[in-house]
């Protein structure tokens, strides 16, 4: 019998327990699922023959390696911070090792490790960054096999609302970890255009964004993600122009949240004390300038004064719809303004249970085929079933679940720490996701 054990039971882990669990009996499987609390896990689990839920705390260094030596694929749900001890404990005890969470330096340094003990540590296995890289590549490989260079490769990822649930001026709703939405984009965004090495810093970056439209469901932008040069050797691009890795939102959002920046909103660089004493409004009024003519106008006249904007714009009624001149008072005592911003989204952007979110997936790959310049546009568009079966946890937990599969079956021979980019991986992954409705089409120009 194998024994695989998940870690973390998080809302991303839910598609990926049942799928473990359905598939427990055909593959002689017991399905472990291991989380501070206990409660959360065993509701996950249900009463599946195949299923345990237990206790775990990454932090627990001897409980830890006492659950790990007795399984034999782990895959790790935990936050990115985590995964190192349980990545060497896999390696001391010999066991495989699956996760969703971007390749880290030192996660990297156990590559020969890995191979030295027959062991793959396949990392990226989720939606953005996994999904993306393994269409992104099919894209690319197809492309090549067919004698094209490619001179350009645009892609973006966004975890949306369904166009049912979208019923706020923002056209968002949180559908993943909020602290990363307020702290998104932090640094400078790095890609390449035309041949030239372009940085966007913080202040920039939801100024400067691009622009396009999807029958029947509107308008869409996107904004650089941090580091796209890194793909040009991964996504085995080496002499193109044109590389941008993108998050993609509906449009209207970035000017809205790029005026949260300049107000100075986002900032985690410090905190602020007695905030349960103002209201969001005062909060608000004290990142204003005074020595303007207009420092006794009205919070919401000064604000469009002070941002440039239009003080019944759209811009300013999406401020005002978060609560940001509401006379409300702030339910935290001691925050940095980010955890402020994160907290009241929160509130705000709750998606419902009787909502859904969607997720949004785009390439564009132009290349040229004798002489002449073909663009090949590639798109996902998932809507989440429900609260629990959303396209969010549907996209993240299938992949690491037919990779589970796949070191089942015993179908791979590749060792070492990995990302999915080989087509021995994206090839039966993308083949299965099909049968759950995640699918590319494809339209060609010339």
């Amino acid at each position: 019998m194998k024994n695989i054990l998940v870690l973390g039971a998080g809302r991303s882990s839910t598609v990926l327990i049942t799928y473990l669990l359905d598939h427990s009996m055909e593959w002689n499987a017991k399905i472990t699922v291991g989380d501070l609390s206990l409660k959360l896990a065993a509701s996950k689990v249900g009463n599946h023959p195949n299923g345990n839920a237990i206790y775990f705390n990454a932090n627990d260094e001897k409980g830890r390696k006492d659950i790990i030596q007795n399984k034999d694929i782990i895959v790790s749900l935990l936050p990115p911070a985590l995964h190192l001890a349980v990545a060497k404990d896999c390696i001391e005890f010999k066991k495989q090792m699956v996760t969703a969470s971007y390749v880290t330096p030192e996660m990297q340094m156990l590559d020969s490790a890995a191979k030295e003990n027959g062991l793959l540590f396949m990392c990226e296995m989720g939606l953005d960054p996994g999904i993306d890289h393994m269409s992104a590549m099919k894209m690319i490989h197809k492309v090549k096999d067919n004698e094209g260079i490619i001179s350009s490769f645009k892609s973006g990822t966004g975890g949306l609302v369904a166009p049912e649930s979208d019923n706020n001026p923002w056209h968002y709703k949180i559908t993943w970890n909020p602290q990363n939405v307020v702290m998104a984009g932090k640094g400078t965004a790095q890609y390449l255009e035309n041949g030239k090495k372009k940085l966007v810093p913080y202040h920039r970056l939801f100024t400067e964004t691009g622009k396009f439209k999807i029958k029947n469901y509107g308008k869409f932008e996107s904004y650089p993600n941090r580091d796209s040069l890194a793909y040009i050797s991964k996504y085995e691009l080496n002499g193109i122009k044109t590389l941008l890795r993108t998050t993609l939102r509906k449009q209207g959002y970035s000017a809205a949240w790029n005026a949260v920046v300049q107000l100075g909103l986002t900032d985690d660089s410090y905190s602020l004390h007695d905030l349960n004493t103002i209201s969001y409004g005062e909060w608000l009024s004290g990142y204003l300038p005074e020595n303007t003519k207009w420092k006794d106008a009205p919070l919401q006249e000064r604000t469009a004064k002070f941002l440039g904007v239009k003080q019944e714009g759209r811009i300013i009624k999406r401020l005002k719809w978060l609560g940001l001149f509401s006379r409300e008072k702030i339910p935290l005592s001691e925050a940095t303004p980010a955890k402020v911003m994160e907290d009241l989204i929160i509130k705000k952007w709750a998606m419902l249970d009787d909502e859904n979110d969607m997720i949004v997936m785009r390439h564009e790959l132009k290349y040229y085929l004798q002489k002449k310049e073909h663009e090949l546009v590639s798109t996902m568009i998932l809507p989440g079933e429900n609260s629990h079966r959303t396209a969010m946890a549907k996209t993240v937990g299938l992949p690491l679940g037919i990779m589970v599969k796949l070191l089942i079956q015993q179908k791979i021979v590749l060792t070492g720490v990995h990302i999915p980019v080989m087509a021995e991986i994206y090839e039966p992954v993308l083949q299965e996701l099909q049968e759950y409705g995640i699918e590319f089409t494809e339209k060609e120009t010339y």
